[in-house]
């Protein structure tokens, strides 16, 4: 299995002030892993980070996937910059991981000019999606998504938008449904918050036009009637229960940016550790101790192993750059 390039991890270390590790004598090979494992969420303690990170652990220990310890540490900060600064240190360590999603830690890298491109890591599997939508009151005079974007289109300041942190995945996910409709990315009418409760408000209220964020998150106001669904983000499928079409069907598939939860190792493995990893990954994602991590916390399954989601991080990096770019979040 062939690595992502690390050409550029040293000169990231030497901007960053970090200093290159030592390289573990450990290999891999039939007895992955011979010692415990670290996971690093890059995250506070009980966000979607940390989350993923203790489901993984508790899924390797408890359904018997390793028999050593695996445990898991908090880093949090600048969109998970801090953490993937120190996390490059460990070169060449197998037994140390890193859970991200892609939007995300790719928006902070860009708003943070972290000198560290996640591509240098290397790639051992995408684990997850969290459906999305795209939402008003139920009040609202908008009943499908074409119209919403036609008078966003006529007059660009007119219509608000929710969701979560600036330059975050539902403020990309805006601008790219701009984009694709042509409309001036750098005038969108965008209301950043801290997401969930505090963005479900704004909309209920009637401050925001419309919001965009994980459905999970709205599912209970829906089912109340108290929010409606103009359409489905970061899913190429319907979703039971729900009476609204997705992106791809109304024709913007290409704003259809679904970020990726995955995990990465550090930079400087070879491509056999990298498969052990890989391997020991997949027989965890097909436990039932994962199984029902995936169901408490309203996530699908978004597996990509090794390269296949390390050529999903490239893409969405070169889209996350120009949409920030575009929004002015990259000067």
């Amino acid at each position: 299995m062939k690595r992502i390039s690390t050409i550029a991890v040293l000169l990231g270390l030497v901007v960053s002030g970090c200093a290159v590790g030592p390289a573990t004598d450990a290999d891999p090979g039939s007895d992955y892993p011979a010692r415990g494992i670290a996971i690093l969420a890059p995250g506070s303690t009980g966000g979607g980070w940390d989350t993923r990170a203790r489901g993984m652990a508790d899924a390797l220990t408890r359904c018997g996937v390793i028999s050593k310890d695996a445990t898991v540490s908090n880093t949090p900060g600048a969109g998970g910059t801090i953490g993937l600064a120190a996390f490059v240190t460990k070169q060449g360590d197998p037994y140390q991981l890193m859970v991200m999603d892609t939007m995300t830690m790719l928006g902070g890298i860009v708003r943070n000019h972290s000198p560290i491109d996640l591509t240098t890591l290397t790639p051992i599997a995408g684990l997850t999606e969290s459906v999305g939508a795209i939402l008003v009151p139920a009040g609202s005079p908008y009943t499908d998504l074409k119209a919403l974007l036609a008078d966003m289109k006529a007059d660009p300041q007119g219509v608000s938008w929710v969701g979560g942190s600036l330059g975050g995945p539902d403020h990309i996910a805006v601008a790219a449904l701009a984009d694709t409709d042509g409309i001036p990315v750098n005038r969108i009418n965008y209301v950043p918050t801290g997401g969930g409760g505090e963005a479900t408000s704004l909309l209920l209220s009637g401050a925001s036009t419309a919001g965009i964020g994980t459905l999970a998150e709205v599912k209970g106001q829906i089912t109340a009637g108290e929010l409606r669904v103009l359409a489905i983000t970061n899913s190429t499928e319907r979703v039971a229960d729900i009476d609204a079409p997705t992106l791809v069907e109304l024709g913007y598939g290409a704003a259809n940016l679904a970020s990726r939860g995955g995990v990465l190792a550090p930079p400087g493995l070879s491509d056999d550790q990298q498969q052990a990893i890989v391997d020991m990954v997949a027989k965890m994602r097909d436990t039932d101790c994962w199984r029902e991590t995936l169901r408490q916390n309203n996530w699908s399954d978004g597996w990509l192993p090794g390269d296949e989601f390390g050529r999903l991080i490239v893409e969405h990096r070169d889209r996350v750059t120009a949409i920030l770019t575009d929004l002015g979040l990259n000067a």
